[in-house]
């Protein structure tokens, strides 16, 4: 690895020096560069420092580019080998380098220093690296988030653990829009329920209904053993009165909870808007089977029941289970309306007028009350 560094740095002294001739400063601190590069002795370092210093005093010198690739490859190996900055300096070694770095991309000569490019960038990536994961370590978000970003600007959005940084950091820092951006990546990268729910969480923050249906549509139907996924979409599409999507995905979330009582009745209910009242006749009987005592199990099939008779009076049947049902109900919960207006619809086509009468006697006094 030394050999191939010294021969690296022997090249590029080569290259220079057919450029222009080089001033003493700038071929000393060449020399004490490589020997750093094969030594990776600090003090080396800091001697090329010291005579690269020398050679960028004037205008000149700050635009020449023999100067500004040896001053860019001594300050950035600063700022990575001296992290905590055990040499002084006036400006920060990561600025230095990088104001030297901009003056070589412009240069016409660049296309032949792509290996000392690279060099550099290692070197900046190691620094950046440092100071982000120190900031973080110290809650310095906005700090952190601009080293990240510098990170992310040198590997070009493809390291996962930088990307997964931004997304929390903007997030943390209420970036949301931004924070979106990096967890569409990290989604389309490594996909995890995580990102999933978090970009979810922050596109319904921006008020983007549409994305965020999308988003924990995808991610149930990618990992549909998520309950945080799938409960919170159907929840949305709940609001929605989207019967079609509600039934797909509480088929899918009673797989992960067959005995959730509210999972069966949205069931039942959503099959029965959606025109499928044997299906939602076997929900809520699901329901009750769990617990007889249910309210809404019992008041949801005497509906049910109800109604189908009203849309066929030849069912006589159906009147007598609609009772039991809206009965039980109305024992479980003798001060629900709802329960007294349907039993109260019953009798008048049972023809049961003292029982209507009780009922709209009672009626008439909760709405007293």
């Amino acid at each position: 690895m030394k050999k191939i560094a010294i021969l690296l740095f022997v090249n590029m002294i080569l290259f220079i020096a057919s450029v222009k001739a080089q001033t003493l400063p700038t071929k000393d601190a060449m020399n004490s560069f490589a020997k750093y590069s094969a030594s990776k002795d600090i003090k080396e370092l800091e001697t090329a420092r010291k005579q690269v210093d020398n050679a960028y005093k004037t205008k000149a010198d700050s635009n020449a580019f023999k100067n500004n690739l040896i001053r860019s490859l001594v300050y950035a190996s600063l700022a990575s080998i001296d992290s905590n900055r055990k040499f002084t300096y006036k400006k920060d070694p990561i600025e230095e380098a990088l104001f030297s770095l901009d003056q070589v991309y412009r240069s016409k000569f660049v296309d032949d220093v792509q290996s000392e490019i690279t060099y550099i960038n290692e070197q900046l990536t190691h620094a950046y690296l440092y100071r982000a994961n120190a900031s973080l370590k110290n809650h310095r978000y906005s700090e952190a988030l601009k080293y990240f970003v510098l990170l992310d600007s040198i590997e070009a959005n493809n390291n996962l653990p930088i990307i997964h940084n931004l997304a929390l950091l903007y997030q943390e820092l209420g970036y949301n829009e931004k924070s979106a951006i990096y967890y569409e990546k990290l989604i389309d990268k490594k996909p995890k329920p995580e990102y999933f729910m978090a970009l979810a969480n922050l596109y319904e923050l921006l008020g983007d209904e549409k994305n965020t249906i999308k988003i924990l549509r995808n991610g149930s139907e990618l990992y549909p053993g998520s309950r945080d996924l799938v409960f919170k979409l159907i929840n949305i599409l709940v609001n929605l009165n989207d019967y079609k999507e509600i039934i797909k995905f509480t088929e899918q979330a009673l797989k992960l909870d067959e005995s959730n009582i509210n999972l069966n009745y949205l069931a039942g209910f959503s099959h029965e808007m959606a025109g499928d009242n044997v299906t939602a006749e076997k929900y809520y009987k699901v329901i009750l089977n769990i617990n007889p005592n249910n309210y809404e199990g019992n008041y949801a099939l005497g509906l049910l029941y109800l109604n189908l008779y009203l849309q066929n009076t030849s069912q006589t049947s159906l009147i007598y289970v609609s009772k039991y049902y809206l009965s039980k109900a109305n024992e479980i919960d003798p001060y629900e309306l709802k329960t007294l207006t349907s039993l109260s619809i019953l009798y008048k086509h049972t023809g049961d007028t003292d029982e209507l009468q009780k009922i709209n006697n009672r009626i008439n006094q909760l709405k007293l009350e």
